[in-house]
């Protein structure tokens, strides 16, 4: 899922006094170097987190331990940057800590934390293998390995809360795969439920050893609930690792990300600006890439074309060819021609790419590739013009003035207007009337989309039913509901297609 890249974080502020069972290491002094190299990882001082690790090395050559903590720091180097050197450092430290711990295992099949550096390996080369699109087969084998591991660890010991971590990463993952698909999985022994991955994410956050805090990052990622449901846990969890980490650059860059989903740009601009003024230690790049990229999403909600251009212009600087960027290359197209400068936002355009990996990164670069082509041949109207307006307003919290701006476009609608058109609109619509809680107004935007016949936004309509599914559920007409979830199922190959099915999973498990 495209939120992970760089947020999947592991460590902890405080050192309690852990028994061997309830988590990796018995060894209080080794816990501690841990501890502290972990929060080095998480302030990005790679340097200084590679001392500790090496230095546990160093006195327990043959335990995984130190192996593994230092694989992590190559991870979260491959994750972000897309290095390749950094990939084969973590696959040879990963390989060397199953090694250890197999030593380990041949002479004590039940030495629980050999079993977690292990299982745990095995899951971190299966993310790090899907993130940069490596071999799927070897991906999903590891992850498969990974998952066999700690549920085995799981059984001989239910307290060995750090296990529950990945555990629960899996069952989320898997219970996101649509549904029509979900039976092949079971016939070959995979079984995902969102709701259970969450508990057991939320296990791993209250009694986990080392992965308190990276339950917490994952749970404010899958915590995020459609906007009408007004539930700002996501949030929450986000700010709060601000606060427990006040030097961690990565973390504000993270809750600036999630700011600008709940509508609050002007404080992830603040925020960004604060994760700039921190960046002082590793990936200094990423951390530019990613505020840029806040920051010039966050003016343009604000409509603030010339600071747009600024931010997304210098976030284009760092990008590299497997960035999943279009989206940010056409708002800068959009942002010169908002700006007054045609012939610059054409020369944008042409240069969103079309050589994208199909199946990874297809959905948001295809469909911006689509709209770029258009606006090369046709300048911005009027209409499109009010419809950003709208979005940004309604993006903004201020879906009452959006509303407003889409009444006065309803007015100007005639036989001549696209079906095209009055999807676009009637549907952002109905969306700002969720955001107000008028439920009769949004359905009567969205039943309206359902009876247009557009001719390149047909990826609406079937979006649309999903929208109505939701408005009679909560109305507890569940058979109508039923009905319209259905529909969407008479729809194939349209834009978004996989983020719907994530949408469906996640409301469906909450």
């Amino acid at each position: 899922m495209k939120y992970l890249k760089l947020f999947i974080l592991i460590s902890l502020i405080n050192v309690p006094n852990f028994s061997k069972s309830d988590g990796p290491s018995g060894n209080q002094s080794a816990e501690n170097e841990v501890f502290y190299g972990l929060n080095d990882i998480y302030n990005l001082k790679f340097k200084e987190a590679e001392t500790k690790f090496l230095n546990l090395q160093k006195k327990e050559p043959d335990n995984p331990e130190g192996y593994f903590y230092e694989s992590l720091i190559y991870f979260y180097k491959a994750l972000p940057t897309r290095d390749e050197a950094m990939y084969d450092k973590f696959i040879g430290k990963s390989e060397k800590v199953i090694e250890l711990s197999e030593n380990i295992l041949d002479k004590n099949e039940n030495d629980y934390d050999a079993i977690y550096y292990k299982g745990m390996s095995h899951s971190y080369t299966s993310l790090l293998m899907l993130s940069l699109n490596k071999n799927l087969l070897k991906a999903a084998s590891n992850g498969n390995d990974g998952y066999r591991l700690l549920s085995a660890l799981i059984e001989k010991n239910p307290s060995y809360y750090d296990a529950y971590m990945g555990l629960g990463l899996y069952k989320i993952a898997i219970g996101f795969v649509p549904e029509k698909y979900q039976f092949l999985l079971s016939l070959i022994g995979f079984e995902g439920n969102i709701r259970e991955g969450m508990n057991l994410l939320k296990k791993s956050l209250e009694n986990g050893h080392f992965t308190k805090t990276d339950s917490k990052v994952f749970l404010s990622i899958f915590a995020l609930r459609e906007k009408e449901d007004g539930d700002k846990q996501s949030l929450i969890y986000a700010r709060e690792l601000t606060e427990e980490y006040p030097e961690s650059p990565v973390f504000k860059v993270f809750y600036s990300g999630l700011l600008l989903q709940f509508g609050q740009p002007e404080k992830a601009i603040e925020i960004s600006e604060l994760a700039l003024s921190q960046n002082n230690n590793s990936l200094q790049e990423e951390i530019i890439k990613s505020s840029d990229a806040a920051m010039g999403t966050a003016y343009f909600r604000l409509n603030n074309y010339t600071k747009a251009i600024q931010y997304l212009e210098d976030y284009m600087k760092y990008t590299n060819p497997e960035d999943r960027y279009n989206v940010y290359m056409f708002t800068l197209g959009v942002s010169y021609e908002l700006a007054g400068n045609r012939s610059k936002a054409v020369d944008i355009y042409r240069k969103v790419r079309n050589n994208f990996i199909e199946e990874r990164d297809g959905e948001l670069d295809k469909f911006f590739y689509r709209y770029a082509q258009d606006k090369i041949k046709n300048p911005l109207r009027e209409f499109d013009k009010k419809l950003i307006l709208g979005m940004n307003l309604r993006e903004s919290e201020k879906p009452d003035e959006a509303i407003a701006v889409y009444l006065q476009m309803t007015e100007t609608l005639s036989k001549n207007t696209s079906d095209d058109d009055k999807i676009r609109l009637f549907y952002d619509m109905g969306t700002a009337y969720t955001y107000i809680n008028d439920m009769k107004k949004a359905e009567e935007c969205f039943t309206k989309c359902t009876e247009l016949n557009p001719e390149n936004e047909k990826w609406l309509v079937p979006h649309s039913y999903f929208e109505l599914g939701k408005i009679y559920d909560r109305q507890g007409k569940r058979n109508k509901s039923g009905k319209m979830f259905e529909m969407i199922y008479a729809f194939d190959d349209f834009d978004f297609e996989s983020f719907l099915d994530m949408r469906i999973a996640n409301y469906k498990f909450k």
